[in-house]
C-alpha cells in the first residue's frame, strides 16, 4: 500500500531531524580530528587544511538544513490544519514538536 500524504510529510520531517543529529555528530568528530592534527608536530599542512575545509563545509550546511526543517515543519502544520482524513495524527504532532524544539535549541 502506498504511503499517504500525511505519512510522507511526517517521514520527511523525521528524516531531516535525524540528518541534523548526524551532521552535528560528524561536526563534533571533525572538530576533534582537526584539533588532534593541530596538536601533532609533524602534520602535513595540506592534510590539515583539507580537514579544516571538511569541517567548514559541514558548518555551512547546517543553516540550510535548519531552514529546510522549518519549511517542512510549517508545511506539515498547514497540512494538518486542513486534514480531514481518518489516520492517526499523533506522529505528525510529535514530529512537529521535535522539530520545533530542535530549532529553538540551536
Amino acid at each position: 500500500m502506498a504511503p499517504t500524504q500525511l505519512e510522507i510529510k511526517v517521514r520527511a520531517l523525521q528524516r531531516l531531524v535525524k540528518e541534523e543529529a548526524y551532521y552535528q555528530e560528524e561536526l563534533k568528530e571533525q572538530i576533534a580530528h582537526v584539533e588532534s592534527m593541530k596538536a601533532k608536530q609533524n602534520v602535513d599542512i595540506y592534510d590539515l587544511k583539507k580537514q579544516e575545509e571538511v569541517q567548514q563545509d559541514t558548518e555551512k550546511l547546517l543553516p540550510t538544513l535548519y531552514k529546510k526543517i522549518e519549511q517542512f515543519r510549517d508545511n506539515l502544520r498547514e497540512f494538518l490544519k486542513n486534514y480531514e482524513g481518518t489516520e492517526e495524527v499523533s506522529d505528525a504532532h510529535a514530529a512537529i514538536e521535535v522539530a520545533t524544539d530542535l530549532l529553538a535549541s540551536r
